[in-house]
């Protein structure tokens, strides 16, 4: 079957990265020269660029065709001609979601031209993080070019763009995410910000970290709705998809050698160890490390049910000063491999949960009785064996008592 993804988001170059990591293949549509610029090169993926009608992307298509649908979750449009050139060919249409997020204590309006509006009736000045597609709008608001600091994307087309419309100077923030709270809240500071208009981009679009920062410095918060509730699949589900009806698999490297995992123990009794993220797996792994002893720091931008973080934002470098370890457990892949990336240029070590090749520490199933501790891991290609074994210790274990 022939894979299709429609990128342009976080998202579907992280489904290209899984698919490529997988030994699979793709052809990888992205409608501007920025996304093309950001894909890096990628055994097995295709990168196209330029904006498809309907026609055109039929063109693509087939009945041994799957699409993944991996556009923003604005992009209503797009994902229309997409479903229809689904039907129109008998291709599978699959969607990549991005989960959208809780928001309270703002004001949600159904588009641009709503913000206009609203913005006309409540003076002060705007930090407008909406991107560049929908700027025409925000010249219905008076003295827009007064009242407006825009932060777009740094590329030619936009800033041009920018310019005709009379938006230049310090009112033209062009600058590239992920942003953090830190950096969300210097900004409206800096512009000295009444109003910050935004989408509810969701996690991998810093949704979250423009809340807090709004919250922060006092702002007024407007959203602008999600054209529609979509269903399909979140990144998790998708490459699990994917890997069940492509077949996908680990890839085997030829003439490299498959090292076992050395089962190192060590005392984290008063070391600082850093957990990003606060869902199941951050949750589990934060317990761990503090039921041996280390001085765990949990750093995550919102609170779940699972775990209350320490420090509440997203990552930042910095997080690593003075830590033994970390844990990559945050909902976003780019984000953990990231962490990962950081934590090897400053030698320290790293479990990342959702990519165990970028590893360089394994969580092992963690064994306990009569004063003994025992540690089962696996390859990484055997976790029922996994828990089987360490079920089996463990009753051998309490049996010594």
């Amino acid at each position: 079957m022939k894979l299709v993804i429609f990128s342009g988001t976080s998202e579907g170059h992280a489904l290209c990265r899984f698919v490529s990591a997988c030994g699979g293949q793709a052809a990888a549509y992205v409608a501007t020269e920025y996304g093309a610029a950001v894909m890096e090169p990628l055994s097995g993926i295709t990168v196209h660029e330029g904006r498809l009608d309907t026609v055109e992307m039929a063109a693509l298509l087939d009945t041994d065709t799957l699409l993944v649908d991996a556009t923003h979750p604005y992009a209503a449009a797009v994902t229309d001609n997409l479903r229809a050139a689904c039907v129109q060919t008998g291709a599978e249409y699959a969607r990549l979601l991005r989960p959208a997020q809780q928001a309270d204590g703002v004001t949600a309006v159904p588009d641009a031209a709503a913000a206009a509006a609203w913005l006309n009736a409540h003076p002060g000045r705007v930090l407008l993080t909406t991107g560049s597609k929908e700027l025409d709008a925000y010249t219905a608001v008076d003295g827009y070019r007064e009242r407006l600091y825009v932060r777009v994307l740094p590329s030619v087309p936009v800033l041009q763009k920018c310019e005709e419309l009379g938006l230049t100077g310090a009112h033209l923030l062009a600058m590239q995410g992920p942003f953090s709270h830190e950096m969300n809240a210097a900004l409206l500071r800096q512009v000295q910000a009444d109003i910050l208009v935004t989408k509810d981009t969701g996690k991998a679009g810093g949704f979250a970290e423009k809340l807090t920062a709004a919250r922060e410095t006092g702002a007024a918060v407007l959203v602008i709705s999600r054209p529609c509730k979509e269903r399909g699949r979140t990144l998790a589900e998708m490459q699990q998809y994917l890997t069940a009806r492509l077949g996908l698999r680990q890839p085997e490297q030829p003439g490299v050698q498959t090292w076992p995992r050395f089962p190192l123990f060590v005392s984290l009794v008063n070391r600082k160890c850093v957990v990003f993220g606060a869902g199941r797996i951050a949750a589990r792994r934060a317990e761990v490390l503090r039921r041996f002893g280390a001085q765990v720091r949990v750093i995550a931008p919102e609170s779940r049910s699972d775990l209350v973080p320490d420090v509440r934002r997203g990552y930042e470098k910095s997080d690593l000063s003075g830590a033994f370890l970390a844990v990559a457990a945050t909902d976003d892949r780019n984000v953990n491999r990231q962490i990962t990336q950081d934590c090897a240029a400053c030698g320290i070590l790293c479990s990342t949960s959702d990519c165990a090749a970028e590893s360089t520490f394994f969580f092992p199933a963690v064994c306990e009785g009569s004063g003994l501790i025992a540690g089962v891991v696996s390859d990484g290609t055997a976790h029922q064996k996994t828990a089987a074994a360490a079920k089996r210790i463990r009753a051998v274990l309490e049996a010594m008592e």
